[in-house]
């Protein structure tokens, strides 16, 4: 499959608020003065929020009086853009100021502005898109495409190109041809990472820490930091500057101006309308354009991964069709697609219109997407950013205590309460914890990576953990590419003959072996015959010979472009000769191609041979009534389900002349049709596709078959594959629109061992009415299905849309009851998979990356099967050509979710648990040392944050699935209990530490107040309780791989536990020693020294317990449950299958006894 599918992004780009402003001098003088007076934290509140700033400094006005424009996009983001203008000219003049846009009805007029002579043009760009000034609105509207309102026919028009006058104003109307993604310099790129928020609060943090004599500790974060900070420069400016080396593409060209040829014109300079002259030897398309004059073999693996190459025919001469490029994709040059080779008829010119330039293009908007990503609705980092509002809440809490606490101490060094304050802000909310969270997804990238699964959107690595359903293609996907020729099953004189397996020996010579020989788009590319592997199979079957005359650039020199002859061996006629004057390529809306074809010689000029190859449903619809066997459907079902690949061919004569081929249409080719007969092609399952399914099935994860294949095949290779398990029914569900009536529904009961005629046929419901029995001459006999066999609905493309358009009270059935979308459509195979997500799916869709593009977009884990190493269709894409990827990206996707949990909870744990120590110190006057800081936060917690995600997924998917919020009660009563639990324990302690005789209270000095014995028990205490926090919160099944796989984090242990034994039992004439600067006070009492060891080991098999037997039981699942009054589902899906199992009456099921 070929077929480029460009999601829309129209609605992405929409401005859902506008606010014209303009700036007040009084106003801003103000507001900068009093921003620079509180430290400069007024500036970057004004750098953080520039609408808000803009309401401050400016004043609302009219938008034609406007300086700058506060709009809102469809995401929710407001941004700040300055209003620009050009000057242009106009032999008219206008009294109307505001009047920036034509009002022209002629379809043949594309969009520029008109105005007054010398009159301004407004307009503003907005993420690399122009918005026009519309008067009439008042309002800024996207500039309109070229080719909006343009019929094919009246594309044809611009075959002379534009003139230089109208050339210069298009430009500027449209901009440059470019797409430049800057590459921001190194000082630029320093400034806005030292400007984030993150880095600000490690600024300040480390500031008070200086103040506060931290002087190790303040420099080892401030270096890690600036590492860090190093580190992230490098890293984007390497992906702006890759970014930018693969789109940027700057050539020169050649075009028509006045109806003459310019060459060397540099490509920035083209504009919509101009006609471009494609090269002999091909060529790297810098723009969208549609194709007016010769045929293109074209790449397009960049943007669809797809390697098979495409070719390009001219846009038919249309007046009922409009143009759009992504219904014209068959006519249409895309950008960054290479043109390998380009034919048409004696020394003519291969000629192509403009259609979008820059941005506009489909590379364009890809590229747009890539810098401007949608936001993901991820309830993870909702919960976790509720979680630092309450962190800062603690934080203020903290910073009130210990104020309060000095104070009444008599503690009068007011710059030492107001450090100390702070302090606690820098303990309770660790700086460290963005970058930390975000250790799960990379190391999960690298691990995929390792498996040849690329990634570009990283944050989809999370949202793959919650994935409860899988849509899989077909051919490509679950079936091989490569076909096998199982033979053709000729039709004479309305019937069927035997299956012809070797068609080049016993096929006679006639149209039907002349549509095999003909009717494809196969190419010689290097002297190597390239094309669909189905045609590639139908033509090698009749051993006969493709030339195609001349050098490849020129084979379209003559009037037959495209030769195909008998070899001589073959029995009938060997020097038999078949031109291919005209080719309409295969199109997936129409599901068919076809061909004019001459003989070679020909005694009759105008006789023309047309031959058409497609899905079986619509040739027949094509087709004289009269030439099609009565007994169609039966000989189709038998092997559709054997899982065959079937496709019919027609033909018929035409009498015109061959200097008028290039102009007739389509639809005057394919009507009025003889019926052939079968081509029928074996699509055998790759050998993973069964063991895959069996895999997601035992995890719960349902498997949805979405293909542009024939209903029964897919229904077939369902139940081969295990989609539909042995032992399940298949309900075919089919739309009707019977007019008067509304559409009707049919259902249609298939058993394993019925064809299409033999099937339990189910009654009828229509629109206006709940169910209607179907009015035919047949006898009906109600059956139920019993309620212990499960069934799955299986649909067409056709019903599908009548179902979404009528049936809004059928289509949630159909959405969790459904499991193959058969002769789906591409933009249809989008609309299912945004229509599951908006029943609370996590979805996910594997394709082969060229007709699936919206669907793989759209999809919350879409997984792209290509060759290429990473493609911009999809933010997945695997090397590996089968769908064994799926369940590995979901391990990690799990892994990934589970570790950003752990590694939250454990930082969260981490800032409280300092913060309970620091609160006790405080309580006499005493803190922690630089030393102990640096020995916590950086040997400790650094080094456990970033080894817990090196523990890989676990081997088996299960069926539950891993939580996804952190407000859930189980989540909310473990950090309770760790938080009770790190207190008591330190509490015990302390009070066990006032009861030893030796004991000796701190008494308070202006200097120093760390070296005491409350200090050293406290330290003491709480780094083995880090430690507890990192093993117990290091989720191993059944979601990541068992704690001691991790062989960094079992380093850790092995190295860090002895060292905190160390320090703990060791003498203190050897801690004087080793480590120095530790200002630990050592407890003389070894008995002593032993309980500290001997409470830590009891705080961890509470914790641990507790975890364990408690926080991960089902009983307690069950508890809150019940706590939480939840009686029934979260997620619609769950409601519409309630329904559906409740309700006995539906599907309708009603056997028919035909007459």
């Amino acid at each position: 499959m070929t077929v480029l599918d460009m999601q829309s992004v129209d609605a992405e780009d929409e401005i859902t608020h506008q606010q014209g402003y303009r700036l007040s001098i009084w106003k801003s003088t103000v507001v900068f003065f009093l921003a620079t007076l509180p430290g400069g934290v007024g500036l970057l509140l004004i750098y953080w929020f520039p609408q808000y700033t803009l309401r401050l400094i400016g004043y609302k006005c009219p938008m034609s009086q406007a300086t700058y424009l506060l709009l809102k996009d469809c995401d929710g983001n407001w941004c700040v853009e300055k209003i620009k203008h050009y000057v242009t000219e106009s032999e008219e003049g206008n009294e109307d100021d505001d009047k920036h846009f034509s009002d022209v009805d002629d379809e043949m007029a594309y969009i520029l502005p008109t105005c007054d002579t010398q009159q301004k043009v407004v307009y503003i760009e907005h993420r690399h898109l122009r918005y026009f000034y519309d008067a009439p609105s008042k309002q800024f509207a996207k500039l309109r495409h070229f080719y909006d309102k343009l019929t094919c026919l009246a594309i044809h028009q611009f075959i002379e190109g534009l003139s230089e006058a109208d050339a210069v104003k298009t430009k500027q109307c449209y901009g440059p041809n470019s797409i430049d993604v800057p590459v921001k310099p190194y000082h630029v790129l320093f400034i806005e990472e030292v400007l984030h928020p993150f880095y600000i609060f490690q600024v300040l943090s480390v500031t008070f820490w200086m103040l506060d004599v931290y002087y190790y500790y303040a420099a080892a974060v401030l270096f890690i930091s600036s590492l860090s900070l190093v580190i992230s420069l490098l890293q984007t400016r390497k992906h702006m500057q890759q970014l930018h080396d693969m789109v940027t593409c700057s050539s020169k060209v050649s075009v028509l101006r006045d109806g003459k040829v310019l060459e060397d014109i540099p490509s920035e300079d083209l504009v919509p309308g101009d006609v471009l002259v494609i090269p002999k030897d091909g060529m790297s398309m810098p723009c969208d354009a549609a194709l007016l004059a010769g045929n293109c073999v074209v790449n397009e693996a960049m943007l669809t991964g797809e390697s098979l190459p495409v070719t390009k025919t001219p846009l038919p001469h249309d007046a009922n069709l409009a143009y759009m490029p992504d219904d014209c994709k068959r006519h249409t040059l895309f950008n960054g697609t290479q043109v390998i080779q380009t034919r048409f008829f004696g020394s003519k010119k291969v000629l192509a219109v403009v259609v979008r330039t820059g941005f506009t293009t489909a590379k364009g908007s890809l590229v747009r997407s890539i810098l401007f990503p949608k936001p993901l609705d991820s309830k993870m980092w909702k919960d976790i950013m509720k979680f630092v509002i309450f962190l800062a809440i603690t934080a203020a809490f903290g910073f009130t205590y210990t104020i309060i606490i000095l104070r009444a101490h008599n503690y009068d060094n007011v710059k030492e309460t107001i450090l100390r304050a702070f302090d606690v802000i820098t303990i309770v909310v660790p700086p460290a914890l963005p970058a930390a969270l975000t250790v799960g997804t990379v190391y999960s990238l690298s691990r995929l990576k390792k498996q040849s699964i690329y990634c570009i959107s990283p944050q989809r690595v999370s949202l793959c953990g919650k994935i409860k359903l899988a849509c899989f293609d077909k051919t490509g996907t679950l079936t091989e590419d490569s076909l096998d020729f199982l033979g053709i099953r000729p039709c004479f004189d309305q019937r069927f003959t035997q299956l012809v397996a070797e068609p080049h020996k016993n096929l006679p010579m006639g149209e039907l072996k002349y549509a095999m020989a003909t009717c494809h788009s196969l190419t010689r590319i290097d002297g190597v015959l390239r094309g669909d592997p189905l045609e590639l199979k139908m033509f090698e079957a009749l051993k006969w010979e493709l030339e195609e005359p001349g050098e490849e650039h020129t084979r379209f020199d003559s009037l037959v472009p495209v030769v195909v002859q008998a070899k001589s061996d073959d029995e009938f006629y060997p020097s038999l000769e078949l031109g291919v004057l005209k080719q309409f390529s295969f199109s997936s809306e129409l599901q068919r191609m076809s061909v004019l074809v001459k003989k070679l010689p020909s005694v009759d000029s105008k006789r023309i041979e047309v031959y058409v190859k497609g899905s079986p449903e619509k040739i027949q619809q094509l087709c004289i009534p009269q030439s099609v066997p009565p007994d169609f459907f039966t000989v189709l079902s038998k092997y559709t389900k054997k899982g065959c690949r079937v496709l019919a061919i027609a033909h018929r004569f035409l009498h015109i002349k061959a200097h008028k081929i290039d102009k007739i249409t389509r639809d005057e080719v394919e009507c009025d049709l003889m019926f052939l007969g079968l081509l029928i092609m074996q699509n055998k399952l790759k050998p993973e596709s069964s063991p895959v399914i069996t895999t997601l099935h035992s995890a719960s994860i349902r498997t949805v078959m979405v293909t542009g294949d024939n209903l029964h095949t897919a229904i077939s290779v369902a139940r081969d594959c295990g989609m539909v398990e042995a032992g399940h029914r298949v309900i075919m569900m089919q739309a009707t629109d019977s007019g008067d009536q509304g559409v009707l529904l049919d259902y249609t009961l298939v058993g394993e061992d019925m064809s299409c005629a033999d099937a339990v046929m189910l009654s009828s419901d229509s629109y206006s009415s709940d169910y209607c029995n179907s009015s035919t001459n047949s006898t009906e006999i109600s059956i139920l299905l019993p309620s212990s066999q499960p069934y799955h609905l299986a649909v067409d493309g056709k019903s599908f849309a009548l179902i979404m358009q009528t049936h809004k009270d059928i289509i949630n059935r159909l959405m969790v009851c459904g499991t193959v979308f058969a002769r789906m459509a591409p933009e249809q195979k989008a609309e299912l998979v945004r229509y599951l997500q908006t029943l609370g799916y996590g979805v996910a869709m594997c394709g082969d990356g060229a007709n699936d593009c919206g669907a793989l977009k759209a999809a919350h884990a879409g997984i792209s099967l290509s060759e290429t190493e990473a493609s911009v269709a999809s933010p997945f894409t695997s090397k590996i050509p089968n769908i064994s990827c799926v369940p590995k990206v979901i391990k990690e996707g799990r892994a990934a979710l589970v570790t950003a949990f752990s590694i939250f909870k454990f930082m969260a744990l981490y800032s409280l648990t300092e913060f309970i120590t620091v609160a006790f110190l405080y309580s006499i006057e005493s803190n922690l040392g630089d030393i102990q800081y640096l020995y916590i936060d950086l040997i400790l917690i650094l080094a456990f944050a970033f080894v817990m995600g090196f523990s890989g997924p676990y081997p088996t998917l299960i069926k539950k699935r891993p939580p996804g919020t952190l407000a859930g009660l189980n989540v909310l009563l473990s950090l309770i209990f760790h938080i009770l639990l790190i207190t008591a324990t330190q509490l015990a302690l302390w009070f066990y530490l006032k009861k030893q005789h030796w004991y000796e209270p701190l008494i308070p000095n202006d200097y120093d107040n760390i070296v005491c014995s409350e200090n050293t028990l406290l330290f003491q205490c709480s780094i083995f309780q880090y430690i507890i926090l990192a093993v117990i919160l290091s989720t191993g099944p059944p979601y990541r791989n068992p704690l001691y796989t991790n062989y960094w984090f079992m380093l850790c242990l092995i190295v860090l536990v002895p060292a905190c034994a160390y320090l703990v039992m060791a003498p203190e004439a050897w801690l004087k020693i080793f480590p120095p600067l530790m200002q630990l006070k050592q407890h003389p009492s070894i008995l002593f020294r032993s309980s500290i060891l001997l409470c830590v080991a009891l705080n961890f098999l509470v914790a641990y317990a507790f975890e364990v037997y408690i926080i991960q039981s089902t009983w307690l699942a069950q508890i809150l449950r019940w706590v939480r009054c939840k009686r029934q589902p979260r997620n619609k899906y769950k409601h519409v299958l309630k329904e559906v199992y409740e309700d006995s009456s539906w599907p309708p099921v009603v056997q028919a006894a035909i007459n």
